[in-house]
C-alpha cells in the first residue's frame, strides 16, 4: 500500500482544516470535528462520520471519512491541494476504500456524492470503479459495488 490511514487527532484536524484549495472548493469542512470534540470529547465528522488521515512517508496528504449505513459505506474524501493532479487520485481512492472495507463489517457497496462541476474527481472515481447513480441539484451520486 502506498498510503497509511490513521484516526484523526485534533492536530490532524487543525492541519487538514488549514489546507487552501483554489476553485469552487475552498476548504475541507472540519467544523463538525471541533463541535463533536467540544460536546463529548470525541472527534466525529459531518453526519457523525469517522475520520482518518491518509499519510504518505509520515506526512498528511489526505482525508477519508466513513459513515456505515446498513450494508454500505458513505465516504467523503480529500487530497491535500499539492497532491491534486499528480496522478495519485485513483490509488488514493482505491486504498481508502480497501481500508474502509477492512474496518467495517458487511459492506457491499460504497457511495459518494461530488459536485457536478468537479469533473476531474468524477473521472478519478470512474477509474476507481464507481458508476453514476443519479445527478441532481448540481451533485452527482456515485456507487461502487464491493461484492
Amino acid at each position: 500500500m502506498m498510503f497509511t490511514f490513521v484516526p484523526l487527532t485534533m492536530d490532524l484536524v487543525d492541519e487538514i482544516g488549514a489546507w487552501d484549495y483554489e476553485g469552487f472548493v475552498e476548504q475541507v469542512i472540519m467544523t463538525p470535528y471541533y463541535e463533536s470534540y467540544n460536546v463529548d470529547g470525541i472527534l466525529k465528522g459531518p453526519g457523525g462520520c469517522d475520520g482518518y488521515a491518509a499519510l504518505f512517508d509520515g506526512k498528511t496528504v489526505g482525508l477519508f471519512e466513513f459513515t456505515q449505513k446498513k450494508d454500505f459505506l458513505e465516504i467523503g474524501l480529500a487530497l491535500k491541494p499539492e497532491w491534486i493532479g499528480r496522478g495519485f487520485g485513483e490509488t488514493f481512492v482505491r486504498e481508502g476504500i480497501a481500508f474502509g472495507v477492512q474496518q467495517y463489517e458487511g459492506i457491499c457497496s460504497i457511495i459518494l456524492t461530488v459536485s457536478v462541476e468537479n469533473e476531474p474527481a468524477v473521472t478519478v472515481y470512474k477509474k476507481a470503479g464507481f458508476s453514476i447513480v443519479r445527478e441532481q441539484a448540481g451533485e452527482v451520486e456515485m456507487e461502487k459495488f464491493i461484492k
